[in-house]
């Protein structure tokens, strides 16, 4: 049974009894105060009529011919269909381990006769009650499966939608090799990356990060993309006044509140130069025959988006050189965490950066993917992990 009724014409007691007179004065106490009442006199009757038509409780009686209570109510409990029915004992068994054996098989409570109108009264409604209880709360937690349920197929629905915001080939040319990979820690994600091809052959490289989890994040992700790709056509030269116009209208249709880290880039493939700003995001790496072995930072030029209207971001320029890598990542990849709670760390990112120099694009980034795994373990992904890996030839 699963309704929540309280209504008491609508509730249901079996009583079994093989003694006429305890079954006939039972079933007037329970029907005068307005309970439904099946009557029976043996153990088989009482399987038979309990499964037929479960009821709402049962007042069993323990010494009977054939099949006693204990066999009745072990039955009951072992069977799916009538194993939350609450059996209440009424026996004129006082003893201590009758009482014991009782609740053992799967009673919820004991009367002793001769019993007393009142407190019969007063034991079937208490265990009423508290069945209503349990039908509120089994349908409460029902609805609340489906409803978590129908929330991950739409969480799913919304991951595989912001999937296809993401360029499905990274194309550049010749002499380059580009490769990236997002990887979410829940169905929807806060970061993204795009390789934006601009009118004069120049390529805008952005890896961003919304500075919140959640659908709400992803949200937020949806129309920072949308900006983003608008405003690089309108400033195909200018990475700070795109910066500047997609923070405006963050400001704008957004409010403060949501902020989001980025790193835009536009690349002239001919000449290898990088003009860049760095909005709060985390440094890209450099490396190559131009840089100190840890490599070179292109650190930050400015805060994030969303947070101060006027803010501007200055711009830097650095030219990638034959040979050189350029590794651009969120933090979740440096603070993705082990067992023992130790961030991944700027660290060990250069070091695996600098173990890949000399492979293709892809394969330095299925590494430092494979290096995050190494190092993580058995410890569950906190946070969405980017990687963006640009290569200049010679091949």
């Amino acid at each position: 049974m699963s309704d929540t009724r309280t209504d008491a014409s609508t509730e249901s007691i079996l009583i079994v009894d093989d003694a006429p007179a305890n079954l006939r004065l039972l079933a007037e106490m329970v029907t005068a105060r307005g309970y439904r009442v099946r009557a029976v006199t043996s153990g088989d009757r009482a399987l038979a009529s309990a499964r037929a038509a479960p009821p709402d409780l049962i007042l069993l009686d323990i010494r009977m011919p054939g099949m006693n209570g204990y066999e009745v109510c072990q039955q009951l409990k072992a069977d799916g269909q009538t194993c939350h029915i609450p059996v209440i004992f009424i026996s004129a068994l006082d003893e201590l381990h009758d009482k014991v054996q009782a609740f053992h098989v799967g009673g919820v409570d004991y009367i002793t006769k001769p019993f007393q109108g009142e407190e019969v009264l007063a034991r079937v409604e208490t265990h009423l009650a508290l069945r209503r209880l349990q039908n509120q709360l089994r349908d409460a937690n029902r609805q609340l499966l489906e409803a978590n349920q129908r929330m991950e197929r739409e969480l799913a629905l919304a991951g595989k939608l912001q999937a296809s915001f993401l360029p499905p080939e990274l194309e550049v040319q010749a002499g380059w090799q580009i490769a990236a990979m997002l990887k979410p820690a829940r169905q929807t994600s806060g970061d993204f990356y795009d390789v934006i091809p601009l009118p004069d052959g120049s390529l805008g490289l952005l890896i961003a990060d919304v500075v919140d989890k959640g659908v709400s994040a992803a949200l937020f992700m949806a129309l920072s993309w949308i900006l983003i790709r608008t405003y690089a056509g309108e400033h195909p030269a200018q990475p700070a006044d795109l910066l500047a116009a997609v923070n405006r209208r963050i400001l704008t249709e957004v409010g403060a509140g949501q902020f989001i880290t980025a790193f835009y880039g536009i690349l002239e493939p001919a000449m290898g130069k990088l003009t860049y700003c760095n909005a709060g995001h985390p440094p890209p790496l450099l490396f190559g025959a131009q840089h100190s072995a840890v490599g070179r930072s292109l650190s930050r030029t400015g805060m994030a988006l969303g947070v101060v209207e006027t803010e501007t971001w200055e711009q830097a320029v650095v030219e990638l050189h034959p040979g050189d890598t350029l590794v651009l990542y969120s933090d979740g990849v440096t603070e993705a965490e082990n067992e023992q709670a130790v961030p991944f760390g700027n660290r060990r990112l250069r070091d695996n950066v600098r173990a890949n120099l000399g492979r293709s694009a892809q394969e330095t980034r299925d590494a430092l993917l494979t290096g995050i795994k190494a190092f993580s373990g058995q410890a569950s992904q906190s946070d969405d992990i980017t990687i963006m890996v640009l290569l200049r030839g010679p091949w």
